[in-house]
């Protein structure tokens, strides 16, 4: 769930692979931020949200990650078909960023 955001708020998030991965599953990989988008560093975030959907299945998911560190997550499981998918950082107070790039994979 989207929350509203105070008014220094995160850069995007930019998603730079998703890699179809065997058995029904995809590699999401992302760049972390590192400024806020009024340019002042970004020294309080928490994680990030995975926002994947599917409109022909109307799969839709989220995956919280409370990792910073982390900045790659493989969904498994899906269904062929093609997903959507974004990710928004997550700072410490809960305020949660735009959506990153949408990065679209088909999965067979």
């Amino acid at each position: 769930m989207l929350i509203g955001l105070p008014v220094a708020v995160f850069a995007f998030v930019v998603f730079y692979k998703i890699v179809l991965v065997p058995d029904g599953s995809t590699k999401l990989a992302w760049t972390a931020p590192t400024e806020t988008e009024n340019d002042e560093p970004l020294d309080d975030l928490a994680g990030y949200t995975i926002h994947c959907w599917a409109a022909e299945t109307q799969f839709t998911n989220t995956v919280d990650i409370d990792d910073p560190e982390t900045t790659s997550y493989v969904l498994e499981g899906l269904e062929p078909g093609t997903y959507n998918c974004a990710v928004s950082a997550v700072n410490a107070d809960g305020s949660v960023s735009a959506l990153s790039n949408v990065a679209a994979k088909t999965v067979q």
